[in-house]
């Protein structure tokens, strides 16, 4: 999209906003992209994808909980006290996996168990929480636009 500008001038071009999805969509959407991303890794045998793989979901779990405990946990705290989810165990085998080399066949334990966690993280959450969260008065857009800024800020660190 452009703009008219002044005699003289060049036009400015403007980009339209993207919307930004709510909170929970996000995270809906995290979760989605994890389980396509650990289907990939189990359905590959390319030493090349298994480490591109093994780095994105490193990375992606790695955000994913430091948005969820900097901005979104301690939103819906607010309403639904003791909604703060362990990810220490996540965080564990992140740093466990970012240790090993990423085509060793030591490294598809991990991941295993690594889906795993998240699997059952992602179902307590679907289950439990964003109900809840859903049904309260949180302002779901406004925190989604908070998170998807620290997230940008987050994969901007990573990469």
């Amino acid at each position: 999209m452009t703009t008219t500008a002044p005699r003289g001038r060049k036009p400015r071009r403007v980009e339209p906003r993207r919307p930004v999805a709510n909170a929970i969509t996000q995270l809906l959407v995290d979760h989605n992209e994890l389980q396509q991303m650990f289907t990939a890794f189990e359905n590959t045998r390319s030493v090349n994808n298994k480490r591109f793989l093994v780095q994105r979901i490193c990375t992606t779990v790695a955000v994913h909980a430091q948005v969820k405990e900097e901005i979104f946990y301690p939103a819906v705290e607010s309403v639904l006290p003791q909604a703060t989810p362990e990810h220490t165990t996540m965080k564990a085998l992140v740093a466990h996996i970012r240790a090993l080399e990423p085509v060793a066949e030591q490294v598809d334990g991990p991941i295993q168990v690594l889906a795993q966690e998240v699997n059952e993280h992602v179902s307590d959450l679907h289950e439990s929480l964003f109900p809840r969260v859903k049904a309260s008065d949180i302002d779901l857009e406004e925190l989604g636009h908070r998170m998807a800024r620290r997230k940008a800020e987050l994969i901007a660190l990573h990469a």
